[in-house]
């Protein structure tokens, strides 16, 4: 990569890590958003934790299609349309919420939509930043990210966003679909296009049938063990995650037996915003000292310690100090498994093969949400908690037999070998 062009990919990446600041912003606002309004709309636990359901739902129903879409076109544009679609959705939620039309169907509509584009611009994001950035700058360019979407989207979203749905929920809504707005805009500050294909290669004179491009990714990722079996690993503790997340607020909120108002409520969430930050801006140093497979158990074991902590008490200090360690095993997790999946498969394949990821990864996340559901509809939200913990502790046992140290080198030294 010349000069110039290292130029101009540091300039774009600032025009990136913009949009994704704001549109993380706008994710943190969302997440405390919309099951407080589902609070005031029905008291049912199954209801609330369906808005979870829904917002996950995209993972499971759009992710390949989003992949093949994502290797077609131009990747920060397909982004920016993400953004406005957002700000649309919202904006409709608002105008639904103020004339009262049937508000709890309205909300899990917007969840939909709101999941979909989100997964979107991720993946856009993960798939155009090794065009951007070179190779051996994506671990700090990853950190510098998962730290800003950290911060965000979960240390600054969730205590502004009991703010303002204290103050009104149509407030909170357009302010938010303002956010997004805004990081669609600071997206025309790229100066270069994202095409997915190769310099120099052509549009084909006929477009392979996108049955086969959905495919493609799924047997890129079935052939190679590695991404295989973290995809399979993050399944499992996406559900428990996603169980986690989506009956915490009946957990803490009042009359919960945490007692917490709305506000404090997001400011027991910072403390995984907190952790986050804090392990997305040492996983580089982590990942040298430790090795990037014991860097990934820890996360396994801070999951657990999080998962387990609320069964045994409802004492808001316990909960947020495991939150927060929780919060550091996941971002020693994301930066390390997006670095190793952007070193490990073609650029014209990124957004497939990380689609598919998704698809396996976080198609758990639905179904555990709806476990949830059901379980804190018939014998409270403890019982989640027990039940995601003890998942992603038995995950220790397959963990340290198929993830190993010298696997990891060699899937890296491959691809290298083939080089790009």
């Amino acid at each position: 990569m010349g000069t110039e062009a290292r130029r101009a990919g540091r300039r774009d990446f600032a025009g990136l890590w913009a949009s994704y600041g704001l549109s993380n912003l706008g994710d943190g606002l969302v997440v405390i958003m919309l099951p407080l309004t589902a609070l005031t709309l029905t008291s049912s636990p199954g209801l609330v934790a369906g808005v979870r359901w829904a917002q996950t739902m995209p993972y499971v129903l759009c992710t390949l299609a989003i992949g093949v879409l994502i290797d077609r076109v131009e990747r920060s544009r397909l982004i920016r349309w993400a953004h406005l679609a957002r700000v649309v959705a919202l904006v409709l939620f608002a105008l639904a919420l103020s004339g009262e039309v049937a508000p709890l169907v309205a909300l899990y509509t917007v969840a939909f939509l709101l999941g979909t584009a989100e997964l979107v611009a991720d993946l856009g994001t993960t798939s155009v930043l090794p065009m951007m950035v070179e190779r051996n700058r994506l671990d700090g360019a990853n950190s510098r990210l998962e730290s800003t979407r950290s911060s965000l989207n979960e240390f600054v979203g969730p205590p502004l966003g009991g703010f303002l749905v204290a103050v009104g929920t149509v407030f909170a809504t357009l302010s938010t679909a303002g956010l997004y707005l805004v990081a669609a805009g600071a997206l025309l500050l790229l100066g270069r296009r994202y095409d997915p294909r190769p310099a120099g290669e052509s549009a084909p004179a006929a477009k392979p049938r996108i049955r086969d491009e959905l495919t493609e990714g799924l047997r890129y990722l079935r052939g190679h063990r590695l991404l295989r079996n973290l995809a399979l690993m993050v399944c499992v503790m996406a559900a428990a995650w996603s169980g986690w997340s989506a009956v915490l607020v009946l957990y803490a909120v009042s009359p919960g037996p945490m007692g917490l108002s709305g506000t404090t409520y997001g400011i027991l969430l910072t403390a995984l915003a907190l952790g986050g930050v804090l392990g997305s801006l040492v996983a580089g140093p982590v990942r040298r000292l430790l090795g990037t497979r014991n860097l990934l158990a820890v996360d396994v074991i801070t999951g657990v310690i999080m998962l387990a902590t609320p069964v045994f008490t409802a004492q808001p200090w316990p909960v947020g100090a495991a939150t927060f360690l929780g919060g550091v095993g996941s971002g020693l997790w994301n930066v390390t498994v997006v670095t190793l999946r952007q070193q490990l498969i073609p650029d014209e394949l990124l957004g497939r093969v990380s689609s598919a990821s998704r698809l396996i990864g976080w198609g758990g996340m639905p179904l555990g949400a709806a476990v949830a559901g059901v379980l804190a509809q018939t014998v409270g939200p403890r019982p989640v908690f027990a039940l995601g913990a003890v998942a992603c502790a038995a995950l220790l046992i397959p963990f340290l037999r198929v993830i190993r140290e010298d696997t990891i080198r060699a899937a890296v030294a491959s691809r290298d070998t083939r080089g790009e």
